[in-house]
């Protein structure tokens, strides 16, 4: 290997591993704040360094200053970034409709600090959002995404990168769909609680010497927790769909960098 190539293969590694780092910053499970930076640095340099002689094959070091440099791994960080945060955004929704859900249940005063993102949420969100890393892991989600985003350098080249409207209406798109995706998740037991909650409305005016709010308050919890547990299979389903969609939405989203 003559000094030219090795000077390439450092500047092609030193380059891949920003576009990975910025990918494994909000990349599900390995993007959480209880991961150490060094561990993702370091997992950063293990999958550019395994890709590497596929880079040295494809892929151009353009010859630019030392600013053009700069902005370039600014890009690549962006593109990185910007990937991981639409593939984080399916993982959310399972927050977001742990949070409907215990609202409706009466668990909304029971908040759990989260070690993942040092934040306080509701104790059903937060199982929602543990059972869905874990068929996440189940599924060999993470390998999938690994592999979906090691074939980005071949869709959106060093320095390929188009960030414009069009991508930042799409991420925008995305976030809403996210929104309705949680909002869908939580309305089969939304409206089991309504049911219920009629149900004891009409107990109430017929038995006045009832205490319908004791009595309503710890049956709304085991209603909801047991139909919780009869949406748990479709929940696990739903994890498969949003896996592939989400693996879709970033194949599309790097199509649209492409141009």
């Amino acid at each position: 290997m003559t000094e030219a190539d090795f000077l390439t293969s450092v500047g092609l590694f030193l380059i891949g591993m920003v576009r990975f780092s910025g990918f494994f910053i909000n990349m599900p499970v390995f993007g959480e704040g209880i991961i150490p930076m060094r561990v993702k640095a370091g997992l950063s340099a293990l999958c550019t360094a395994l890709i590497l002689p596929h880079l040295r094959t494809t892929q151009v070091l353009p010859a630019l200053s030392i600013p053009g440099y700069g902005l370039m791994i600014i890009r690549e960080l962006a593109l990185g970034f910007t990937i991981g945060y639409v593939v984080l955004l399916y993982v959310e929704c399972m927050k977001f409709a742990g949070e409907l859900i215990g609202m409706q249940i009466g668990f909304s005063f029971v908040q759990v600090m989260d070690p993942e993102s040092s934040k306080s949420l509701s104790i059903i969100s937060e199982f929602l959002q543990v059972f869905m890393t874990l068929m996440f892991l189940i599924l060999g989600g993470h390998l999938l995404l690994l592999g979906a985003f090691a074939r980005s350098f071949d869709i959106v080249p060093l320095s390929g990168l188009q960030l414009g409207g069009d991508e930042i209406s799409e991420i925008v798109k995305v976030s809403a769909l996210i929104f309705w995706i949680g909002l869908q998740v939580a309305l089969p037991l939304i409206a089991v609680i309504l049911l219920s909650d009629v149900a004891l409305g009409i107990i109430a005016r017929t038995v006045p010497r009832l205490n319908i709010f004791q009595v309503g308050f710890a049956l709304k919890i085991i209603i909801g927790l047991y139909s919780l547990g009869l949406l748990l299979p479709l929940i696990s389903d739903l994890v498969r769909k949003l896996l592939g969609d989400s693996m879709n939405q970033m194949s599309s989203l790097l199509h649209m960098m492409a141009r």
